[in-house]
């Protein structure tokens, strides 16, 4: 690393920035200090994750309670963001962080009835704003412009959840294939507590991220519910079903959630219940989609009761 501050990022799936001088700084926020609620008795956990991620994070602790943009800078909230615009230009640079993003995509990305020099010049405007947002003053810039593209400053230490969710993920593939169960559940666990709603879900103008919303969205299905399958096969009942109502949470209209939880309960001789769970399922896809429960799904209540 240069002699020059540098400043460590952690950015969480639905925008949870935390943004800190770290080299020879003083610690800024400690974890009895952090005022961070404790959401399902995760807040621990989640803590050591971050920690874990940095070994300086210990003076950066930041847990994002809903789905709105948070930026902290050295420890201090940005109460607002000055330029909307340089906010979704900064939202598209994070998901595109694997490569440089020429400046005419940002143009016509956020300026698109504009003539060429009047987005130019709103783009620059924009990123004036984005740069004193997250480090005004700073020698080390968060953003650099490079033959005609803008990317993140590689010299700074970026975490984003949404790169360490894909890379549980990744991971739990691996542990999968080399037949090493427990890595694989504890791969999932760490994939399903980085998810914490939709990509940039306090968002409601730009578009263009939706696809990447949604793909994130079918992962973290597919990561419920295999894991809580693996639990299940494993007779772990009570995690087999926190993961599966986890699932419903996440799609209520998902049958093989519902199908998972119908056999949790049948395990437990809860016949009522997997009756119960089936009326939901049928209740869910006819109030959403206008359809009943597939055949696997009727069979599956056949058998059960």
């Amino acid at each position: 690393m240069k002699n020059a501050k540098l400043l460590t990022i952690v950015i969480v799936l639905q925008a949870l920035i935390l943004v800190g001088q770290w080299l020879g700084a003083p610690s800024l926020v400690s974890p009895a200090q952090a005022q961070i609620p404790d959401a399902g008795g995760q807040r621990q956990e989640i803590i050591s994750l971050l920690k874990g991620t940095n070994d300086k994070l210990d003076r950066l602790i930041g847990i994002l309670e809903s789905g709105k943009l948070e930026v902290r800078v050295a420890g201090h909230l940005v109460p607002r963001w000055n330029s909307l615009k340089a906010r979704a230009v900064f939202q598209y640079l994070l998901v595109h962080q694997d490569r440089p993003t020429r400046r005419d995509v940002l143009m016509a990305l956020q300026w698109p009835d504009h003539s060429h020099n009047s987005a130019r010049n709103n783009l620059n405007v924009a990123l004036y704003s984005l740069r004193n947002t997250l480090g005004p003053g700073e020698v080390v810039q968060p953003i650099l412009y490079r033959e005609g593209c803008y990317i993140l400053n590689p010299e700074l230490d970026w975490w984003i959840d949404r790169n360490e969710f894909l890379s549980a993920l990744d991971d739990a593939r691996l542990a999968r294939q080399a037949g090493r169960l427990e890595k694989v559940v504890n791969f999932y666990h760490k994939a399903v507590k980085l998810y914490r709603g939709p990509l940039f879900e306090d968002d409601g103008v730009g578009e263009w991220y939706l696809p990447e919303q949604r793909r994130l969205k079918d992962l973290y299905a597919q990561a419920l519910e295999r894991v809580s399958e693996i639990h299940f096969q494993l007779g772990e009942l009570p995690e087999a079903l926190r993961f599966g109502q986890l699932g419903l949470s996440n799609d209520q209209c998902s049958e093989a959630a519902h199908r998972l939880l119908m056999r949790c309960y049948a395990s437990r001789r809860q016949q009522q219940l997997v009756s119960r769970q089936y009326q939901a399922c049928s209740a869910a896809l006819r109030e959403e989609l206008g359809v009943s429960p597939s055949d696997e799904t009727t069979r599956l209540l056949h058998e059960l009761i």
